[in-house]
């Protein structure tokens, strides 16, 4: 049964912010300090320039950023040369505005495929080769695009099975990929060894950076030990990069870019046989607000270089600290390697999820994982003060679940929409 029809009469602005001020009661604040649930901040006045540039453009469509607009127009060029230029692209390299990384990858997986009918056509359906840890939008992607998604059944040592990914290439086979770093884990794939299997049998090559794609470039020249995983690796066609996550703009705004701009042909989608002239677009969206891609070119240009740095180094240290008092505790250890601003602990000798529970009890919000159970945790700026407490309040609720006074409540999902 509906539990809603539409409103018979109008209302005022006064009285529809009054019930949503209500509805929204229940919720907890995106940036609160107990919140360790994927949440992008990087200080109020990072936030303050990202919502000041989404607001000014929030109105006007994108879909027209070369003739009604072309000042997003500009920024969409800058936005792509910037990042090109963070991820060492060769001359010539290009790039596109999605409107997330869901799409970032769909759009991936179709340029590829494209790219392979035409220059390495195969029999029957074509395949796509992806780690264990691997992002489920490119199962989304195979599912609507006609590709089959070969998923590894492992991840040894936390990262990419590549002696299994290179005995899963076949002649049906068009692209392969890795994460730098994937959701699960946190430790970047060997993007290097990935790539030479592509090399060497003439593949696609995508690297998934949603996540660290802004990230990790400034953990490097922090003196951080990272991975080569972007267009400095030969054999990397595309990249995708999420420009609302620790690029710090508004979503929904991220990247697509190629390792060569005349590439951009397999990913566009063109057509001018109905009476409205030329409909020609390089990702799924349409219509779309040209807001968060002005928040992406404001925050890039407020923070620079200089800015990045600092804030990546305050994150890093939050994390740095945590890691280490999980570390001190008897019985949590971390998993893996992690090379952005998320991890993972566990525990061999107690239910992991009966810690989340007692910790959840507390007020602290953080995310349940799988393979193995344990629990994850995502940095950002609001938990520069918060560390002490939040490894105090860990110890009480580990002696609890120790002691049998505690147990896990019910299970529970990453994400639903």
């Amino acid at each position: 049964m509906r539990n809603s029809r539409f409103p018979p009469l109008s209302k005022s602005w006064k009285d529809v912010e009054s019930e949503m001020t209500a509805a929204r009661r229940g919720d907890m604040p995106w940036r609160d300090a107990h919140n360790f649930k994927p949440a992008y901040f990087g200080g109020e006045d990072v936030l303050e320039v990202a919502n000041g540039a989404l607001n000014m453009y929030l109105a006007e469509n994108a879909i027209f950023s070369r003739t009604a607009y072309p000042s997003l127009g500009q920024y969409e060029s800058d936005v792509v040369d910037m990042m090109l230029s963070l991820l060492n692209a060769p001359e010539g390299a290009g790039g596109s505005v999605s409107s997330g990384g869901t799409e970032s990858i769909m759009m991936s997986v179709k340029t590829a495929r494209e790219w392979a009918r035409e220059t390495r056509p195969v029999d029957g359906t074509p395949e796509l080769i992806i780690p264990h840890t691997a992002h489920p939008a490119f199962d989304k992607a195979g599912h609507m695009l006609g590709v089959k998604v070969v998923r590894m059944a492992e991840s040894p040592e936390w990262r990419a099975d590549v002696t299994a990914m290179a005995n899963a290439v076949n002649d049906a086979t068009i692209m392969i990929m890795g994460s730098a770093p994937p959701y699960p884990y946190g430790e970047t794939d060997p993007i290097e060894e990935i790539a030479a299997i592509a090399r060497a049998r003439d593949l696609w090559m995508h690297v998934d950076g949603c996540i660290g794609g802004c990230i990790l470039p400034f953990m490097h020249r922090l003196g951080e030990p990272m991975p080569d995983f972007d267009f400095a690796v030969p054999g990397v066609m595309s990249i995708s990069v999420d420009l609302h996550k620790f690029g710090y703009a508004n979503k929904g705004v991220s990247l697509v870019l190629l390792r060569d701009a005349e590439l951009e042909r397999y990913q566009r989608t063109s057509y001018g046989d109905w009476p409205a002239g030329v409909y020609s677009t390089a990702n799924i969206t349409g219509s779309r607000s040209g807001g968060p891609l002005a928040s992406a070119w404001a925050v890039m240009n407020y923070l620079g270089e200089e800015g990045y740095l600092r804030v990546f180094a305050d994150q890093r240290d939050i994390k740095q600290r945590l890691m280490k008092g999980i570390e001190e505790i008897e019985g949590l250890e971390i998993i893996a390697n992690p090379h952005a601003l998320h991890f993972f602990f566990d525990s061999k000798y107690f239910d992991i999820f009966a810690v989340e529970t007692g910790m959840a009890a507390k007020g602290w919000s953080a995310v349940r994982a799988e393979q193995p159970n344990s629990i994850m945790l995502w940095v950002n700026l609001s938990h520069q003060n918060m560390v002490d407490e939040y490894l105090a309040d860990l110890r009480t609720v580990v002696e609890e679940v120790r002691a049998g006074r505690l147990v896990a409540a019910e299970n529970s999902v990453v994400y639903v929409t």
